[in-house]
């Protein structure tokens, strides 16, 4: 037995994701390399899906839905092939949708009866990286619970430890549901609405470009795809979600700095931006506004409440309705949903698994400021499908902008990122993570200090690794201050939610937390991490960094540039950089 291994949860906020090496290990070797490097590899993939497997298997035949974003091009689809056969092993279907939008997986397996699916993305992380997220009656897994993380991760260690007895393949077949996941569309969306409307899309050269392009030019909506054609290497890669989030507009200045859609947005100012991620299960919607002269861009918060005013005027009764929103979420979501929609909120953990299962699943509308929205949908069969899709969340929300609909007045929102960090060093109980707390104590009392009005408290989640306090002015939550590891990336994030207001003196706070981070996180064991010293010592030096043309699909360094652009280090068009 390995202490280090038993009793560990090894998924994040959405299933497993790490870098990619595709080399053959035993499966306690890839374990083993995992936990110690969150390194990803197609033995690793396959003990997780035996485990999957094992834990909801039943009696009689076994049908499995499977799909990927297109990442995985770069291997020679090295990881899909290893998916697809842990799967078949029992003799068991499985239905391999090909490169699909992460959605058409869940609503493929609740249409035909599948005791599991599984999406095989890193979803919006740079193109080194690879992950899978598991369905379980088209539900992402929670952390508990007999069909969870914790049972799947511990089923994993146990097969790792045995040798594989059962190699009996079943049939694998590629079934193409482009035809579905277009009328899904067709249907969701009020295409009347849509005529005389044009749109620029980025599809993050991922999972939804082809289909966007039958779905646009079928049904004869103006528009022109920024994104590239997807080719594996390039999907996330200066486009897409990852791009946008964390800015609340961009200017002409920025768009050397920006990813092609903002440029193209400003030379045309009439049309609506649409921009998914790579497993293109969330969207953000862009647009032009004339009187300031800058790119707005509408987060899940934003798109949320414009898609609840389309709703309510075409009849839906939000009155007494619920809405689950995340930690992430805009502090003044919950205020602005009640006042203009009558909606009881729910504020729940990270991630859109929280939403799908939350506390109820009577609601109308769950989201979270990432593009994450979702929208309980009836297939034909009954069942209801609650899975996050991109770009139908962000043509509801252009549709509901260009009849008139407006968003509610945000509150302050910032995020400081850690990349490259050691995970473990942060987790409830451990030195940092109580240090930390301590340290936010002091602060938020002297920051806070003189204030009446106003006072703290930690708030707890069901996420026991979260550390968070909120602020309260006369008993309402008027601001949150958040520190969590990613669940899909080797980062720490610091997060400040609050009312305009506090923004002077929550700033500061927050911003201590983070720089504690960077200084007593960053794992320099990591080759990224080297890599990041290097480049930002290129730039000290030169003044500037440009990739070299023989290393633009280099993922590795595409991934340690982009990480770098997300602390706030450096931007870049793409191919050269220069400090902020």
């Amino acid at each position: 037995m390995e202490p280090e291994l038993e009793g560990v949860n090894f998924f994040g906020t959405d299933g497993i994701r790490g870098r990619v090496e595709s080399i053959d290990l035993p499966p306690l070797e890839a374990l083993r390399l995992f936990r110690r490097s969150a390194v990803i590899t197609p033995a690793l993939i396959e003990l997780a899906v035996r485990a999957f497997v094992k834990m909801v298997s039943g009696d009689g035949e076994s049908h499995y839905a499977t799909g990927s974003d297109g990442r995985d091009a770069v291997t020679g689809n090295t990881f899909v092939d290893a998916m697809n056969r842990a799967f078949s092993l029992g003799g068991a279907t499985v239905s391999y949708l090909g490169i699909v939008p992460t959605p058409a997986v869940p609503q493929f397996q609740l249409e035909n009866g599948c005791l599991g699916a599984a999406m095989l993305t890193a979803s919006h992380n740079p193109s080194n990286q690879n992950g899978i997220k598991f369905f379980h009656k088209g539900k992402k897994l929670l952390p508990e619970g007999e069909i969870g993380d914790r049972k799947l991760s511990s089923i994993m260690y146990e097969l790792a430890l045995q040798e594989q007895t059962d190699k009996q393949e079943g049939t694998i077949r590629t079934v193409d549901v482009t035809e579905n996941v277009v009328r899904m569309l067709e249907r969701a969306i009020p295409l009347q609405i849509t005529k005389g409307m044009s749109f620029l899309v980025d599809t993050a050269a991922g999972a939804w470009t082809r289909f966007a392009d039958l779905f646009f030019s079928r049904n004869s909506i103006a528009y022109r795809r920024i994104s590239e054609d997807e080719k594996g290497y390039n999907i996330n890669n200066h486009c897409g979600v990852a791009e946008i989030e964390g800015h609340r507009s961009f200017t002409r200045a920025e768009i050397p700095y920006s990813p092609a859609i903002i440029r193209a947005l400003f030379e045309n100012p009439g049309s609506y931006g649409i921009v998914t991620d790579g497993d293109g299960d969330r969207g953000m919607l862009l647009c032009y506004d004339r009187e300031s002269d800058l790119i707005r861009v509408y987060d899940g918060d934003d798109e949320a409440f414009l898609i609840l005013g389309l709703m309510k005027r075409d009849g839906v009764r939000t009155e007494g309705s619920t809405m689950i929103c995340t930690l992430e979420s805009d502090i003044m979501a919950s205020v602005s949903f009640s006042e203009e929609f009558g909606c009881r909120s729910v504020i729940t953990d990270v991630g859109d698994k929280w939403i799908c299962n939350g506390q109820t699943d009577d609601f109308l509308i769950g989201f979270e400021s990432s593009g994450h929205l979702i929208m309980p949908i009836r297939l034909d069969g009954g069942e209801t499908l609650l899975s996050g899709n991109g770009l139908l969340t962000a043509m509801l929300s252009a549709a509901a902008f260009n009849e008139g609909f407006r968003s509610f007045r945000p509150g302050f929102s910032r995020t400081f990122y850690t990349y490259f960090v050691n995970k473990q060093l942060f987790g409830k109980g451990s030195d940092l993570f109580v240090s930390d707390a301590d340290q936010l104590e002091k602060d938020l009392s002297k920051a806070l200090s003189g204030r009446e009005r106003l006072s703290f408290s930690r708030r707890l989640f069901r996420e026991p690794d979260v550390l968070a306090f909120q602020i309260s002015k006369d008993s309402m939550v008027v601001a949150l201050i958040v520190s969590r590891n990613s669940g899909t990336e080797d980062k720490n994030a610091v997060y400040l939610k609050c009312i305009p207001d506090l923004v002077d003196i929550l700033l500061p706070v927050a911003q201590n937390l983070a720089n504690r981070h960077r200084q007593l996180m960053r794992n320099h064991e990591l080759s990224e991490a080297r890599m990041s010293e290097g480049i930002l010592a290129d730039i000290r030096d030169k003044g500037r960094f440009t990739v070299p043309e023989d290393r633009r699909s280099d993922v590795r360094l595409i991934s340690v540039l982009h990480a770098l652009e997300r602390e706030g280090q450096i931007r870049g068009d793409g191919t050269e950089f220069v400090s902020v």
